[in-house]
């Protein structure tokens, strides 16, 4: 399956009062979310711990059904695994678990996406061209031949996005990227994704928990607090009155200008 078959232009993520409760013990975890994301759109989904990033995540993953409203990708559900949509996403999910006893090289992890998406349908020297482009992007080509547990936090994370990029996504959903990445590689995961926006079409979705060094690539910010609180361009989501509401108390994000920190919007008085 190629990524011809996913539309590039227009709403690629649409939800409509979109919630989801979990069963056992009876908990909603998101409730009201309407939201509709463009092709090549950067987003950034934010909020306090238990706002529901993740249950959005996993619905628009397919991996939960919604038992509020509904989310599309590309005009299907997302739900519907079988309609050839998740083809064009690409995950880069939130834990790093390495089984330290296999030492598989970053290369191999990288192809491991091509061979699970594609099966036998791409040749071998079609792989290696993937992971090769793949790593490239990321700056680990040097480091190709390494185990995958010998790199460091932030080398994992980026090995991590070139196994969701060596299948051509049009949707990159990255869960907490920056998490256990140093500065240097923060740096190159927000220029690549920047890249990947400006250049490339994708649309990416990133959930984080600092946004400050986002804030002047984004597109949208979605502000989760189980229920949606905001969702629009960031100097208009992320308002003092916004983040008071979401998080409870007063929160500050602060950008750099002209080599001095200052708040994104100003303070609200009332």
């Amino acid at each position: 399956m190629t990524r011809e078959v996913c539309p590039s232009q227009g709403a690629i993520i649409t939800a409509q009062h979109l919630g989801y409760s979990y069963p056992q013990p009876p908990t909603l975890a998101l409730t009201g979310v309407d939201v509709q994301v463009e092709a090549g759109q950067f987003v950034a989904v934010v909020g306090p711990n238990g706002s529901g990033k993740t249950t959005f995540v996993k619905l628009l993953l397919g991996l939960l059904r919604p038992t509020e409203g509904e989310v599309s990708l590309h005009g299907r559900p997302a739900h519907d695994t079988q309609g050839g949509h998740h083809h064009c996403i690409g995950y880069v999910p939130q834990h790093r678990t390495v089984n330290r006893q296999v030492p598989v090289r970053v290369r191999d992890v990288v192809a491991m996406a091509a061979h699970c998406r594609y099966g036998g349908e791409l040749s071998g020297a079609e792989v290696r061209r993937r992971v090769e482009r793949a790593l490239e992007m990321v700056e680990l080509s040097d480091l190709a031949a390494r185990p995958f547990s010998a790199l460091s936090g932030g080398q994992q994370q980026r090995a991590l996005i070139a196994r969701a990029l060596v299948v051509d996504p049009l949707i990159l959903i990255a869960d907490e990227p920056f998490a256990g990445v140093d500065a240097r590689s923060s740096q190159t995961i927000i220029n690549l994704l920047q890249w990947l926006t400006d250049e490339k079409s994708v649309t990416v979705l990133a959930v984080v928990h600092d946004i400050n060094p986002l804030v002047h690539f984004l597109d949208r910010v979605l502000l989760l607090s189980t229920r949606m609180v905001a969702y629009g361009p960031p100097t208009e989501v992320l308002t003092p009155t916004h983040l008071n509401e979401a998080y409870g108390r007063a929160v500050s994000i602060l950008v750099c200008d002209d080599g001095f920190l200052h708040p994104l919007t100003e303070a609200e008085h009332g």
